[in-house]
């Protein structure tokens, strides 16, 4: 079978050509195609990601291509994991936002709303292809961000061979797991809410509950991704804990102050980094294998170790190590987002899965949404199945912020798919980020503007 990476040239492909290559023959994958527009970047990556993935698995048939129609021929999984408009667009965003002195983080508030404006017409045209070219039961995985919205957009316009993905809350997972000290097989939770707006609960081991353990432990709060959030926010969430992406809106105006003090949101600090790497590794193409690694690992350290750093004022505290690339390959594979596509794919193969979070249709996991929005729930994977678990007894604020948050999804969605500025409008007054009509007025006019290309024109 055929798997297809879109947005194959990006910088993470390295460490997602490990997880493919280590996986591909438990789910049957022989033939991986990493596709990207931009072929300077998949010349760099892609060939760093082959060389990878072929000294894992020399039979894999692992290639690059520009090309979309022959990336989608005959695929039966495509992951989707593209940046529209590239870094330039993400800086863009977040300078609109910090002109309004509103925050403009590329998944929520304005910064996902502008995203969500390049990235839905361009994967609708994916998959109109896909419908012409791949296999009849194709089935996508978006990872492209705002993955909830964009995910909801997709599924909304009658594709039903969509499922959202995201590895928040499976790093999460693992993290409260090894703090337990237990093997990630036999450690649960359910997750629920939205993309980036998720609350956790119903810790377990073996089937027994954990909760309390897990809330009262004295690593919580310094080695896993609570260490964002104060001690005193459990009793205000009902004892349950928040996806980290929730400190956007526990700290709106303090991290609005550190953006100011700094200077500028992380869109400029990847955007340095990247370009310093990519023009790097470009001088350094003659090297062999381990020494272009090298380069692409201090890189990416400096990367990696920017997450959360500006916003949370060096809260996050990531202190990620670099590795050699013996050393790379050997680690534990972690997985990723390709993880759960594969362990996905594992689990409706009718192969052992564990429990995997997934943007699906509500149905009835959560009665107060309706049936067909897409939520972010944890699932069981059995029998081929994908089983949504049902949550009861929702405390008021998280009740509150997702209903809020889903209704803002649904408007952005309905002002994209029949270009009206009012229910756009509509949109960016209800998100509680940004509240303002003459804000967003001007700043929906503004992105019309800058990104019309993608967006043609609006009424």
């Amino acid at each position: 079978m055929k798997l297809t990476v879109l947005g194959g040239g990006g910088v993470r492909a390295p460490y997602l050509a490990k997880t493919l290559a280590l996986q591909s023959k438990d789910v049957s994958i022989s033939e991986i195609c990493l596709m990207d527009i931009n072929e300077e970047k998949l010349n760099i990556y892609g060939r760093l990601a082959i060389a990878i993935a072929k000294m894992i698995n020399p039979d894999l048939n692992i290639y690059t291509t520009s090309d979309a129609k022959l990336a989608l021929q005959d695929a039966n999984y495509v992951i989707t994991t593209l940046r529209v408009g590239g870094d330039s667009s993400r800086v863009f965003d977040e300078k609109l936002a910090q002109h309004y002195k509103i925050l403009g983080q590329e998944t929520t508030g304005i910064g996902g709303f502008a995203m969500a404006l390049r990235s839905i017409p361009v994967l609708k045209e994916y998959l109109d292809l896909a419908r012409k070219v791949s296999a009849k039961d194709v089935l996508f995985f978006n990872f492209t961000n705002p993955s909830g919205l964009v995910t909801q957009a997709l599924i909304n316009a009658g594709y039903d061979n969509v499922y959202g993905i995201c590895d928040g809350p499976a790093s999460f997972m693992r993290e409260v797991a090894h703090m337990l000290d237990v093997d990630i097989m036999r450690f649960s939770a359910t997750c629920y809410g939205l993309n980036h707006l998720s609350f956790y609960r119903d810790f377990s081991v073996d089937g027994h509950d954990v909760s309390d353990t897990v809330r009262a432990h004295k690593n919580l709060f310094t080695d896993t991704e609570m260490k964002l959030f104060e001690h005193n926010t459990l009793p205000l969430l009902n004892k349950e804990l928040p996806n980290e992406y929730l400190y956007f809106f526990f700290n709106n105006k303090k991290i609005i102050q550190s953006i100011e003090t700094n200077g500028c949101a992380r869109g400029e600090t990847i955007e340095n980094i990247n370009k310093r790497m990519l023009e790097d590794l470009t001088t350094h193409q003659q090297a062999t294998v381990e020494q272009q690694f090298d380069i692409f690992a201090k890189y990416l350290l400096e990367r990696e170790n920017s997450y959360f750093a500006i916003e949370s004022e060096g809260k996050r505290d990531n202190h990620y190590q670099a590795l050699k690339l013996s050393e790379f390959i050997s680690a534990p594979d972690t997985g990723g987002y390709s993880g759960i596509a594969l362990n996905i794919i594992r689990g409706l193969q009718g192969k052992t899965a564990y429990p995997m979070t997934i943007l699906v249709k509500n149905n009835q996991s959560i009665r107060e949404l309706q049936p067909n929005d897409v939520i972010e729930i944890t699932c069981d994977l059995i029998d081929k199945k994908i089983i949504p678990r049902c949550v009861d007894n929702i405390p008021p604020y998280q009740l509150h912020i997702i209903k809020t948050i889903k209704t803002f999804e649904n408007l952005t969605i309905n002002a994209i798919e029949k270009h009206c500025k009012t229910s756009a409008i509509q949109a960016l007054m209800i998100h509680p980020l940004i509240n303002d009509y003459c804000i967003a007025e001007e700043i929906l006019q503004t992105l019309l503007t800058e990104y019309k290309t993608y967006t043609g024109e609006w009424h």
